[in-house]
């Protein structure tokens, strides 16, 4: 969150959306001095957000334990009585909140707030009254069909909230089925694929969820605060970013026996590339800059790992291995570091151009 704000601020200085004298005035409004208040906001909401995920785990176990002891009807009635417990208390306290606090306060406080946290509990609910139907009437014999329902049905509190842990559930689950899917029947579209190809669809379905969220945040239209979501478009980024990366290892080391190659390497060049060129340009952040880094540091290891294993090298390659490493991750920090100097020495440029004239 605290990268895509730096990112955002840096990106409204350089369309000249903020003066060069307010830069440092937005930076401090969007990194505000912690007070005692600050951090007893951060405790209470870390509190309640924590007691509706306990709260919904212990009620799933409660079930799942005294399974053969309750009764059909109980069961049910447990789990929807807290889920309507929820949705009450989501109508409640939002409609508490809008009365009390002004629009642009709620607006800009709304994702770490009671009403989200029902929705969050609601949620949780949703999955454990699947996981009751399935269980009790036997229906849907994949269980990746319980994790895309889950999504689904959660999508439109998703939606309504704009909040991120609800978006990351819906990632989340989405991701959790579409494992447990390849793991079942290893197919797309009636398509055998293998392993290797079923690496490289997750992570072009989570560089597309990145995105998505990318674009969405970026785009002005009605929605846009619903998808303003950091921890979201940072999670998928790295999940895309790691998946591709085991997929070049795996082509490193199976090279001969892999299929296709060539268009794999020429498919993770070719992403990695345009998200060096797009967040060192035009969307200046570090955070991605590091995850391509971090990749093509780990590639180019087990290029010379695999080289090295090859030749029939002595031991001492292990040595030569760490040395390789060290110098990578060494020359990479420099250079974020630089690209983060870089950054802060167009500003006090700028800034002092305008103080200038």
């Amino acid at each position: 969150m605290i990268i895509r704000k730096r990112s955002d601020i840096w990106q409204w200085f350089t369309e000249g959306k903020i003066a060069p004298h307010n830069l440092n005035a937005a930076i401090l409004v969007a990194y505000p001095h912690p007070t005692q208040h600050n951090w007893l906001l951060l405790i209470a909401n870390l509190v309640l957000f924590l007691g509706i995920l306990l709260l919904s785990a212990g009620v799933i176990f409660f079930m799942a334990f005294n399974w053969d002891t309750l009764a059909n009807l109980t069961k049910f009635a447990i789990i929807e009585g807290l889920f309507m417990t929820f949705i009450g208390g989501f109508y409640l306290a939002n409609r508490v909140e809008n009365a009390s606090k002004p629009t642009q306060f709620v607006a800009l406080h709304a994702s770490w707030s009671l009403p989200n946290a029902m929705l969050l509990g609601a949620s949780m609910m949703v999955g454990a009254l699947l996981a009751l139907v399935g269980q009790t009437y036997q229906t849907g014999a994949d269980p990746w069909q319980l994790f895309a329902l889950w999504a689904l049905f959660i999508l439109p509190f998703a939606v309504i909230a704009g909040f991120d842990l609800l978006w990351l559930l819906v990632v989340a689950l989405i991701n959790v089925s579409l494992g447990i899917y390849f793991d079942s029947f290893s197919q797309l579209f009636g398509v055998h694929l293998e392993h290797i190809q079923v690496i490289t669809v997750f992570g072009l379905m989570n560089l597309s969820i990145h995105l998505l969220f990318s674009l969405a945040r970026r785009l002005t239209w009605a929605g846009r605060s619903r998808f303003q979501c950091p921890i979201v478009e940072a999670t998928s980024l790295l999940a895309s970013v790691v998946s591709l990366s085991w997929l070049m290892i795996w082509v490193v080391f199976d090279f001969n026996s892999t299929a296709h190659s060539g268009f794999y390497i020429l498919v993770y060049l070719t992403i990695m590339a345009t998200l060096f060129g797009y967040y060192r340009y035009r969307l200046p952040a570090l955070y991605p800059l590091t995850l391509v880094l971090i990749s093509l540091c780990a590639t180019i290891v087990s290029l010379l790992s695999k080289g090295l294993f090859d030749s029939n090298v002595p031991v001492g390659i292990f040595l030569f291995i760490a040395i390789i490493i060290i110098g990578l991750t060494s020359g990479c920090l420099y250079w974020l570091k630089l690209i983060q100097h870089e950054f802060t020495a167009k500003a006090s440029i700028s800034q002092g151009d305008f103080c200038d004239e």
